[in-house]
């Protein structure tokens, strides 16, 4: 029985190219023109000389058959009996510049790192599926962040408002803060964002909430962080990052998992989620949702 030669790497590019875009096809002629050296440079460059996008490369590689780039450069590798040198991480935007050898492989693992050890922590802890109770038990949810924190805030407004009524997004600003304080009650839940450095603003806005006797759910980068005096419930985060703003990463996570866990658990969620999407597609679409004809009347 005859063993079957796997086609050449570059013969399955060739063919995928074909079926691709010119982007597409501008990268298999950079890769052809020096196989398997070509290999040995970042996606980004390869992608800057070709004149291509990411799409492109992705649509090529589906195409040959390969899952990324990683698994082109272990096929080339192979066909071709030589060990490709790692790709150059360094970063570096002007010519000549030494740049970071390191820097984008040490942004990556940290990311990586922050994320998984923040879900890994939240999910054996029980923090995450006890605050998600308490917002679903709220018969009010606040949400609010100040500084960087009012992006985070308003995605996890957005989520939650689509499956859970009486969600509020408290807008930075004392007078917001105020109105929103004297509405509430010791039956609502406010969903509050702390970071270094910790915004006093919302200390005191979840000081005030406390006091009133309603739940604060903060979600904040560790147990000492000043917010936590007054919270019932405690989301610690990673954030450290190799720059010298904090990492949001596994911020804009832990409030994506938290809104979802609460639209899981509430009665009636997927129905007002669904009714939502149909009035944003009547309303964006200009379609009107005529009601149904009243019953006639009968004289008595």
């Amino acid at each position: 029985m005859s063993v079957l030669t796997p086609d050449p790497v570059l013969r399955l590019l060739e063919r995928a190219a074909a079926h691709c875009g010119p982007g597409a096809a501008r990268l298999h002629a950079l890769l052809a023109a020096d196989f398997p050296a070509a290999l040995s440079r970042r996606p980004a460059q390869l992608l800057r000389t070709a004149e291509a996008n990411a799409e492109d490369l992705d649509q090529l590689l589906a195409m040959a058959g390969f899952a990324d780039t990683e698994d082109l450069r272990a096929c080339a590798a192979r066909e071709t009996g030589r060990r490709l040198p790692v790709p150059d991480q360094r970063i570096a935007d002007r010519e000549g510049e030494p740049g970071d050898r390191t820097a984008l492989r040490r942004i990556l693992a940290r990311e990586q790192e922050n994320l998984a050890g923040t879900l890994d922590a939240l999910h054996a802890n029980g923090a995450l599926e006890l605050a998600a109770r308490a917002v679903v038990a709220g018969r009010r949810r606040w949400v609010f962040g100040d500084m960087k924190s009012i992006g985070y805030a308003a995605l996890v407004a957005a989520d939650l408002s689509a499956a859970l009524r009486d969600v509020t997004l408290v807008q930075p600003g004392v007078g917001a803060a105020v109105t929103a304080l004297a509405d509430a009650g010791d039956q609502d839940v406010l969903i509050t964002f702390s970071f270094r450095s910790y915004s006093r603003h919302t200390v005191r806005v979840a000081r005030e909430f406390h006091a009133l006797g309603g739940t604060v759910v903060a979600i904040t980068d560790g147990y000492d962080s000043p917010v936590c005096a007054y919270a019932t419930h405690v989301l610690a985060v990673n954030t450290r990052s190799e720059s010298r703003t904090h990492s949001p990463t596994a911020v804009t996570a832990t409030g994506h998992l938290l809104a979802s866990l609460a639209a899981a658990g509430a009665k009636g969620a997927a129905r007002r989620a669904q009714r939502r999407h149909a009035l944003t597609r009547a309303l964006s679409d200009g379609e009107v949702t005529t009601p149904a004809d009243p019953p006639e009347r009968t004289a008595p």
